[in-house]
């Protein structure tokens, strides 16, 4: 495991690169259920440890997130397991059982933002979405987190573009189709490519 001199962690981030499941430091039962749950070609780009996880309504109204907060907390001496793929986070919770573990599937293409900061002393990625999510990543190494949090915001940005080259396509359709004045297409054109 990747040891981190600046905050005296271990992580194993950089270890799952090649290996996979198989790069994680977890159970062979553990192993086996993640496996189940991951798609066939889906690949772990970053593993990241911690505690707890909130998650609440994505609300202006301060109140009414508060309302709605949640709290996912791992068993005692076990971690919250935060898996950034290809295509998602899947956050574990893990229990004192391997069976008992809870599973969170958050697919990038929901997510709108994504940030990292310090709360009490301790680091957590923030996601925002339909959700807020702040996930406990203070059992890795600094550097992990920084390069989950930037491959996050990658997959947010192609989700993003990928939304606007679609956005697009349909745009072009209905000013072809006869449905937009070629003004109306090169203002809507100009306001979505902004």
């Amino acid at each position: 495991m990747p040891f981190d001199e600046q905050t005296g962690r271990q992580g194993d981030a950089r270890a799952i690169d090649d290996e996979g499941v198989d790069g994680l430091e977890i159970g062979e039962l553990e192993r086996q259920q993640l496996r189940e749950r991951l798609d066939d070609d889906e690949r772990i780009q970053h593993a990241l440890r911690g505690r707890i996880m909130d998650y609440e309504t994505n609300d202006d109204d301060r109140d009414r997130r508060e309302e709605s907060r949640t709290r996912k907390m791992a068993s005692r001496g076990r971690d919250l397991l935060t898996l950034v793929t290809d295509r998602r986070l899947m956050v574990v919770i893990q229990r004192e059982v391997p069976a008992d573990h809870e599973y969170r599937s958050i697919p990038s293409n929901e997510l709108t933002g994504a940030t990292l900061e310090t709360a009490n002393g301790n680091q957590r990625l923030v996601l925002r979405g339909p959700k807020r999510y702040y996930i406990d990543v203070g059992r890795s190494a600094t550097d992990d987190a920084t390069a989950a949090c930037s491959t996050i915001r990658q997959q947010i940005a192609a989700e993003s573009d990928d939304d606007s080259f679609d956005s697009l396509e349909r745009l072009e359709a209905l000013f072809e189709q006869g449905h937009l004045t070629e003004r109306e297409f090169e203002a809507m054109k100009r306001e979505l490519l902004e």
